[in-house]
């Protein structure tokens, strides 16, 4: 169970002197950043002009980022800039389960990140980053090497937030990409309300849910997103999500039925919801246990996590390879 981060990223400081990779990181960074590439499979052509697109998307401030971030691992700054668009092109091979369960007089946050990688590097590669010196205060997320953007993380006195996938027949759209967006949110909206409003507004490049949760009991909620639409699903009980949409349905443009993730997604949040039902958690810790059981976790599964935004407090598992 991870309890420091590995990193702290100033964002004061210059987009150069902002991450500091270590040798063991930066030779994972370069793995990944090759298996991405790989994955995406594209001609150059393709991937020219997906790199160009997500290019001209970013703020200056991030486009400094990337590029000083390339330098710094000695790879092309494609690279780069392609792991940051690799969900919003690849989001069918990712699964993930998440919940929320309020907890005192705030909420507790589990999730699954399930995601294949060659040899398990994601999983080994895990690393969690202090983000510091952002507008609206610190966020911690975990992630790996080399990924400048948000799948999981947690802000301080604010709220969390997890991504999870899902796919519609809606047609994607130019936009920052979903992760870029997430740290964008993280580093400026104040409190909960203020990331949902922006996360169900904000123009999505894709498919995407995304689990909300804030400093008070009842604030908590999945942003059902399609790249032009959203609904808000709120629960009396524990809330759910694994990868299909339960509040847009049909009007949402569609569902996950076609997705290879779908065949396990109901078993999933069937399965969590009656754990969770017979035995909520009680504390941080406590939230990784319904994430390990079998009915839950897949094999693709790299990372058990549960956050607290009322005190920020986050727990990390790496599950044994399956």
């Amino acid at each position: 169970m991870q309890t420091e981060p590995h990193l702290t990223v100033d964002l004061q400081a210059p987009p150069a002197q902002r991450w500091r990779f270590d040798g063991a990181q930066t030779r994972q960074a370069r793995t990944l950043l090759d298996a991405y590439e790989r994955d995406l499979g594209l001609a150059r052509t393709a991937a020219d002009l997906l790199v160009d697109t997500l290019d001209a998307m970013l703020p200056a401030d991030l486009r400094a980022e990337h590029e000083a971030v390339a330098a710094a691992l000695a790879v092309p700054r494609r690279q780069v800039l392609l792991a940051s668009g690799y969900y919003d092109a690849m989001k069918a091979v990712l699964g993930c389960s998440a919940f929320a369960v309020d907890h005192g007089d705030g909420v507790l946050h589990g999730r699954n990140l399930d995601w294949w990688t060659a040899d398990g590097l994601l999983r080994s590669a895990t690393m969690v980053t202090r983000f510091v010196g952002a507008p609206a205060g610190e966020f911690t997320t975990v992630g790996w090497p080399g990924f400048l953007g948000v799948f999981s993380a947690v802000a301080k006195g604010r709220f969390a937030v997890t991504l999870n996938s899902v796919l519609s027949d809606e047609s994607p759209q130019v936009a920052l990409p979903v992760v870029l967006l997430l740290r964008q949110v993280l580093a400026t909206a104040p409190d909960f309300a203020a990331a949902v409003a922006t996360l169900a507004a904000t123009p999505m490049p894709c498919d995407c849910l995304l689990l909300v949760t804030g400093i008070r009991r009842g604030e908590r909620v999945v942003v059902e997103r399609t790249p032009g639409r959203h609904a808000l699903r709120h629960a009396a009980g524990p809330l759910v999500v694994t990868n299909d949409y339960r509040q847009l349905g049909a009007s949402g443009g569609g569902t996950a039925s076609d997705s290879p993730i779908a065949a396990t997604s109901c078993g999933r949040y069937d399965a969590l919801q009656a754990e969770l039902g017979q035995a909520p958690p009680r504390e941080l810790a406590a939230c990784l246990r319904p994430l390990a059981q079998p009915a839950v976790r897949m094999t693709v599964t790299v990372q058990h996590m549960a956050f607290h935004a009322q005190s920020g407090a986050y727990a990390v598992q790496l599950p044994e390879p399956a």
